[in-house]
């Protein structure tokens, strides 16, 4: 069979001619050394493809199975935060705003408190405990007392992440549990998203909003386990941002007020 191409090698020393030979023997007893050289292009050939396919994957963001490890709580209870007085704002929509400010930082608070009476702190084992708010629902009164105050109640769905050193090692030090995030599936392929290159989303118990979930960002280099010192516990989630999906934050309506209030 003839070929439509050929190269020619040049050399010169024993040691190469020597080796070249050993290389091109066949198993037949036969040798080629062409078949041989041929054989070492086609090899460089698939490995500058590979080397072109992975630069085509930068950027490209990769799913990891959905992280499960997690304990889920609910914390409630009643709840009293300071209002500014209606006069003193611009707007209906800025005392909303500021309202609910207070409202969360206050559900904050008691979801601290739930977590410092119910769980050890874990420092003692250079382990960390993060705290995701995934969804938060308050009704309030809105009418100000003469303390100032609103009060209401509140419940609020948390997932609780215990980090311990194995628990980093199992991940093999590249999962980013300082960092959980909330992310909105249409934005997964945005450039803002990609340059984390892995997401592992937090496993939700029949989620009541479809929109997005909480992803744990996936480093590509492993890090060594924190020896800084988080809070108690690490309070990651939901804010005032979100779609009443996720919180929910409303005014009493007259029955609410009269069961809760007498």
């Amino acid at each position: 069979m003839g070929y439509k191409y050929k190269a020619t090698m040049y050399y010169s020393d024993d040691e190469t001619d020597k080796f070249l030979r050993d290389k091109a023997a066949k198993p037949n007893g036969k040798k080629s050394a062409s078949h041989y050289l041929y054989s070492l292009v086609t090899r460089e050939r698939e490995n500058a493809a590979s080397v072109e396919l992975n630069q085509e994957e930068v950027g490209v963001v990769r799913i990891y199975p959905e992280y499960t490890s997690s304990r889920r709580i609910e914390v409630s209870g009643l709840i009293s935060f300071i209002a500014l007085p209606a006069f003193s704002l611009e707007s209906k929509a800025t005392q909303k705003r500021l309202d609910h400010k207070s409202l969360m930082k206050e559900i904050d608070e008691k979801i601290y408190q739930h977590i410092s009476s119910n769980f050890n702190n874990p420092s003692y084992d250079e382990s960390f405990l993060v705290v995701i708010k995934t969804y938060v629902t308050c009704y309030y009164n809105s009418n100000v007392s003469e303390t100032g105050n609103c009060e209401g109640n509140f419940l609020a769905n948390c997932t609780l992440i215990h980090v311990t050193r194995s628990e980093w090692a199992r991940w093999w030090g590249k999962y980013d549990f300082e960092n959980i995030q909330y992310i909105k599936f249409r934005d997964l392929s945005k450039s803002r998203v990609r340059k984390n290159m892995g997401l592992c989303q937090l496993a939700e118990i029949v989620p009541l909003e479809t929109v997005g979930a909480f992803f744990i960002p996936v480093r590509t280099t492993a890090k060594a386990f924190p020896s800084d010192k988080f809070p108690f516990p690490l309070l990651k989630g939901v804010d005032i941002t979100f779609n009443k999906d996720r919180v929910r934050l409303k005014p009493m309506n007259d029955t609410q007020k009269k069961r809760h209030f007498g």
